[in-house]
């Protein structure tokens, strides 16, 4: 029996429209997570490539500066 009555209040939940107001904000919600994200990853990479080109440099001052030395 009570089953029966959970069902009921599950279905008559379902039959009502969602508010348009509701999928609109849900909506900005779920591109402002995107572009977050994108924002992030393109930082990260960044930060990465930041790394990547110091230790690069590092390692052609250091070759170059053992040439001169010998």
């Amino acid at each position: 029996m009570a089953a029966l009555d959970f069902a009921k209040v599950g279905a008559g939940r379902l039959s009502q429209p969602p508010n348009t107001h509701d999928r609109s904000r849900t909506a900005r919600e779920h591109q402002s997570t995107w572009q977050r994200t994108a924002l992030e990853i393109a930082g990260t990479f960044l930060v990465l490539m930041g790394i990547a080109v110091g230790i690069l440099s590092l390692r052609l001052v250091l070759v170059l500066t053992h040439g001169v030395l010998h």
